[in-house]
C-alpha cells in the first residue's frame, strides 16, 4: 500500500515539474500585471515579491534545477486563485527529489496574504507526508521552512540555508 502511494505522489510530482518545464517563459511577464507596490507591517516595508523569488533563486545554492512556475500551476499546487493576488514568482524542483521550492506573492491585501500564508504551510505539510517516506533527507528543509508575511506580502523558501533565506527576505 505505502509502496502505491509513494508510486503515485512520485507520478504526480514528476507530472506536475514536467507540466512547469513546458510553460513559456514570457508567461511570467503575466506575474508582473500590477505595479509595484510596497505594504508596511510593523514599520518594516516588504520587498518586491518578484524580485524577492528572483534572488532567493539567484542566491542561494540549489540542488536541484528549480523551474519558473507559470500563473495557471498556482491554483493546482497551492489552490491560490489567479484573482486573490496582484502579482507573484514561484520556482519549483523539476525533478521530484527535493523539496526545494520558492513562493512569493503579493496578496490584494493583509487578509488575503493570511489566506495565502496558510495555502503556503498546508503546501509545506503536505510536502512533509509526501517526502518523509519517499526522500526522509529532505525532512531537515520542510521543517526548516521559511514563511513570512510582510503587510500584503507573503515568502516561502524551502531549501537547505534557511538562515540565508529568511536574511534575503528580510
Amino acid at each position: 500500500m505505502k509502496k502505491k502511494i509513494i508510486a503515485v505522489i512520485a507520478a504526480l510530482t514528476l507530472s506536475l515539474t514536467a507540466l512547469a518545464a513546458c510553460g513559456d517563459s514570457s508567461s511570467s511577464k503575466a506575474d508582473d500585471i500590477s505595479a509595484a507596490s510596497q505594504a508596511a507591517d510593523a514599520g518594516e516595508t516588504a520587498k518586491d515579491v518578484v524580485e524577492t523569488a528572483d534572488k532567493l533563486f539567484n542566491e542561494l545554492a540549489w540542488k536541484d534545477q528549480l523551474n519558473e512556475l507559470t500563473q495557471d500551476m498556482y491554483k493546482s499546487i497551492y489552490r491560490i486563485e489567479e484573482g486573490s493576488y496582484k502579482k507573484a514568482k514561484v520556482y519549483v524542483g523539476s525533478g521530484g527529489t527535493t523539496a526545494e521550492e520558492i513562493a512569493c506573492f503579493e496578496a490584494n491585501d493583509e487578509a488575503g496574504a493570511a489566506d495565502i500564508k496558510a495555502k503556503l504551510e498546508k503546501r509545506v505539510e503536505s510536502q512533509k507526508k509526501a517526502f518523509e517516506n519517499y526522500v526522509p533527507e529532505e525532512m531537515t528543509k520542510l521543517n526548516a521552512a521559511v514563511i513570512v508575511v510582510k503587510g500584503s506580502s507573503v515568502y516561502m523558501c524551502i531549501a537547505d540555508d534557511d538562515a540565508k533565506a529568511k536574511e534575503i527576505i528580510g
